[in-house]
């Protein structure tokens, strides 16, 4: 296995964050797995009790078996490309476009984690002074709308904004005081039922609880309108069979 990927059966190997988060998914840990009866031997045999899905993007093509562009919010074009190991996106003004998932999963149990290689500024529009801010944006998608949505977006400033998007209406969960200085950033989402984890690297960075979200879900990678969007990978963690 790449890697880059960062294949590991731990969901969230994580660390708390902030004093106000005290625990993470139990179900999550190194030692859930499903352990097999004692052979002859005493040996203890394994099965990992979770299904890893990914891509680190080194093919010369966008791996059609497993994405498809989309968007739910304007039009499409702009810049699009796989090279060097990424996926590249720069979309168009006013739009939410970018790549979703075509696998499907059906859990309330899941670890969703996007390495980010860059974001940069949007491009100016007409009449606009300067560039705008930027974001590349980690989407768990309820619907083909939109309009049941997790997300968390991280700007060109390096600052963080969660959301939770619920039949239509948004709601930002964060205190507009989370940022990074990584340059690689690995961003995660993580839902145990109604408890969603926003993460950073392996670690909790927020916390939320959001009743009675759907359990049908994919995933999106894209930046607001002409926010520059580079991706090194994606990894789903999900419960076997979901």
């Amino acid at each position: 296995m790449n890697s880059k990927l960062r294949f590991t059966l731990v969901l969230i190997a994580a660390l708390v964050a902030t004093a106000a988060i005290k625990e993470i998914p139990a179900w999550s840990s190194a030692a859930q797995q499903q352990t097999a009866p004692t052979t002859q031997s005493g040996n203890a045999q394994t099965t990992p009790a979770v299904d890893i899905w990914g891509d680190d993007f080194n093919s010369e093509t966008l791996d059609q078996t497993k994405w498809e562009r989309f968007t739910f919010q304007g039009g499409s074009g702009g810049k699009f490309e796989i090279k060097d190991g990424q996926l590249r996106q720069r979309s168009v003004a006013g739009t939410r476009a970018g790549v979703r998932s075509k696998k499907v999963w059906r859990t309330d149990r899941f670890y969703v984690e996007a390495t980010l290689a860059k974001v940069g500024q949007a491009m100016p529009e007409p009449g606009q002074g300067g560039l705008p801010i930027g974001n590349a944006i980690v989407t768990v998608l309820f619907d083909g709308a939109g309009a049941n949505r997790l997300e968390w977006m991280l700007t060109s400033e390096g600052t963080f904004e969660a959301w939770a998007v619920v039949d239509g209406r948004g709601e930002r969960l964060d205190n507009r005081r989370l940022g990074t200085k990584s340059k690689n950033p690995r961003l995660g989402i993580a839902r145990r039922s109604d408890e969603i984890y926003f993460m950073l690297n392996g670690e909790i960075g927020l916390q939320k609880t959001i009743k009675n979200l759907p359990q049908t879900f994919t995933v999106m990678l894209y930046g607001f309108g002409s926010s520059e969007n580079d991706w090194d990978s994606v990894i789903v963690q999900s419960p076997k069979g979901s």
